[in-house]
């Protein structure tokens, strides 16, 4: 065993050994006073807590009555950026590890996703990827777009592909504007685009471009208030910020409050939320209490509560507050049918936290009592028809024919589709996938590199679900004519420019659904002209050998799967060696990696089309995994 896979299975041990190790307030139930902070998980004798790591994001599902959790850290604090999603029940403290079809290229610093109520769709939004190993470089450069959606009713990830779209970051500011039923984005690391919207009905964005923005920032945070129909930002990472900002989408103008008192304000990376029952801003701030060398040495955090109405902050200053310190290790959402914040909160040796050693802390808060919550009513969303078009399958019949099939709306009175050329980067044409896994004789797709127009090429709606295209030869390179809805942020020391180009053309196409009025839809995510990603990848061990399975592509014509296998663990830095495990595809949807041994192995699936064309690899399952006995309670015999 290497010495790294034996630190990381004495660490996993160690964290095992503390799961339930705390000292406990009460176990179960939400009663709690008004303006409390509560600990809820973990607690001695309390449900099993997965002491996750930080930098991952919350949204809660009123319908489920869960917290989806998504990405961030391993509990180490480090290691890979995750693509797990979790669901924490806040009314019996219990976790579950979520079984998905698919996941996005795992992420950190994911702060400021933002739960979806009228589609019911958690929506993730673009953050730091491959930056801290395990991850494979091709899955990150072709699925990691803007937006992904999980439904978690039927535990499925989509990658919604808009396009154009603008560059979103990590450590953004984002809120959910019921009234307008979008998500308004402003911020992040590096980012100077300023206030974007997306709209899950239409899957476009839009740059709005106000006269007046806050400062550009990263952290901090937003909260939409439902009461006076406007987003408050507040906080910064890095910045000392003296201001409290508030935003309509309505006017598209930003406003400085400009109330009497303010929270401190330097270095706060504040997090927000709306509690709705009572019409007001719940945030919390950190507090640097001393720092050397511009690193914080210790520090707290402080409950701090914005009243619209009065334009005021409030201390609120509650018997206990959570434990810790520190930037991009909070997360917060709101639960209204019990009337209080989640909070969690990421301690590790560092803070020097009495009596923990390292811990994914969950608290609840409650600002006030109230009366028992209505029964919960999803909202209705304004526009019924025409709705988005999604899960559109792309079959490769031959060089000169596609065919195009997605699910069926009765009421729809037709489809409009759309094609664009695409240009394209060979996996040979990226030192970095070059590095990771040789390149095949005819290389595969590594990453888009430009996108033209799309054009529409149904003269009249087609009145079923179904399009053929037989004007196109895939045999020849295309190129984007005019000006491009995407181009590549590829450095030209990432470009192999000696490197072997990509054999086919390529082809991206879009659908559009047509309502009775004649108004026409949003666009569906974009498919290409390559197989996608296969879904349900499982893996088990069985001693020395990895059995994986998955599920069929839906394509026609695909002729068979390859399997790829990440090696050994990169903890810190970007690039992995990728082997190619099967040199020819396999016909079967099974595999067994045999003699592998017992150290942490990482696989992916690709499908490969009758064309030869390797498609958009798999989210990845593990072998052995890192932390493995901290999963294990979580997990069945077959896991991802």
């Amino acid at each position: 065993m290497r010495t790294k896979q034996l630190l990381a299975t004495l660490f996993a041990i160690g964290l095992t050994n503390t799961l339930l190790a705390d000292e406990p307030a009460k176990v179960g139930g939400l009663d709690q006073p008004a303006n409390s902070w509560v600990k809820r998980s973990p607690l001695k004798n309390g449900p099993r807590n997965p002491m996750l790591g930080y930098e991952g994001s919350f949204g809660y599902d009123p319908l489920a009555r869960k917290v989806i959790r998504w990405a961030g850290h391993t509990q180490s604090g480090g290691h890979e950026q995750q693509n797990e999603t979790w669901t924490y029940d806040p009314r019996t403290a219990q976790f579950e590890l979520i079984d998905t079809n698919l996941a996005p290229p795992g992420g950190c610093c994911v702060q400021q996703n933002v739960f979806d109520p009228v589609g019911n769709r958690f929506l993730r939004f673009k953050s730091f990827a491959g930056s801290h190993g395990w991850q494979w470089f091709r899955e990150i450069y072709l699925a990691n777009s803007s937006v992904w959606s999980f439904d978690l009713a039927t535990k499925t990830w989509r990658n919604m592909k808009p396009m154009p779209e603008p560059l979103v970051s990590p450590l953004r500011c984002a809120s959910w504007d019921s009234d307008h039923q979008v998500v308004v984005v402003f911020g992040g690391e590096g980012n100077s685009e300023g206030t974007v919207v997306y709209d899950p009905y239409l899957n476009t964005w839009k740059r709005m471009n106000p006269k007046v923005q806050p400062a550009f920032r990263s952290g901090g945070n937003m909260a939409y208030d439902a009461k006076r129909k406007r987003h408050i930002l507040f906080g910064s990472q890095f910045d000392d910020d003296k201001h409290t900002w508030a935003y309509s989408l309505t006017d598209n103008t930003w406003t400085d409050l400009k109330p009497k008192e303010m929270p401190p304000t330097k270095k706060n990376d504040a997090v927000l939320v709306y509690d709705e029952r009572h019409g007001v801003i719940v945030a919390n701030v950190n507090v640097f209490d001393s720092e050397v060398g511009g690193e914080a040495t210790k520090g707290h955090y402080e409950t701090w509560v914005l009243d619209g109405d009065a334009n005021t902050w409030k201390k609120m200053s509650p018997a206990k507050e959570p434990d810790g310190f520190g930037s991009r290790r909070r997360l917060m959402c709101y639960v209204p049918d019990l009337n209080v914040t989640v909070l969690e909160s990421y301690v590790n040796p560092p803070l020097r936290v009495a009596g923990v050693d390292r811990e994914q802390q969950i608290w609840t808060y409650r600002y006030a009592d109230a009366p028992a919550a209505k029964a919960y009513e999803q909202p209705e969303p304004k526009w019924l028809e025409p709705k988005l078009v999604e899960d559109v399958v792309c079959s490769v019949i031959s060089a000169q024919k596609v065919s195009l099939k997605w699910k069926e709306n009765k009421r729809a009175v037709g489809y409009v589709v759309e094609r664009a050329a695409v240009e394209v980067f060979s996996e040979d044409q990226i030192h970095r996938l070059r590095k990771d896994t040789p390149p095949l004789a005819e290389p595969s797709i590594g990453a888009l590199h430009t996108v033209g127009e799309f054009q529409t090429l149904t003269k009249k709606p087609v009145g079923v679900p179904s399009f053929e295209d037989s004007t196109i030869d895939l045999s020849k390179a295309q190129a984007v004519e005019g000006k491009p809805i995407f181009k590549h942020r590829f450095t030209k020391e990432q470009v192999n420019a000696e490197g072997k180009p990509y054999r086919f053309g390529v082809y991206a196409y879009r659908v559009r659904e047509m309502a009775v009025n004649g108004d026409v839809g949003g666009p569906s995510p974009y498919v290409l002209t390559i197989p996608s990603a296969p879904q349900w990848l499982y893996s088990k061990e069985s001693g020395n050998d990895a059995l994986l399975k998955w599920a069929k592509n839906p394509e026609q014509g695909i002729v068979g799967y390859r399997v790829y296998r990440m090696e050994s663990p990169r903890i810190n830095g970007p690039g992995q060696k990728v082997t190619r495990v099967t040199a020819e595809p396999t016909a079967e949807t099974t595999f067994t990696d045999k003699g592998i041994g017992k150290e942490s192995r990482r696989y992916s699936i690709v499908a490969v089309d009758a064309l030869g064309q390797e498609g958009i690899p798999s989210a990845p399952t593990w072998h052995y995994r890192l932390f493995k006995n901290v999963y294990d309670p979580f997990v069945g015999e077959w896991h991802q």
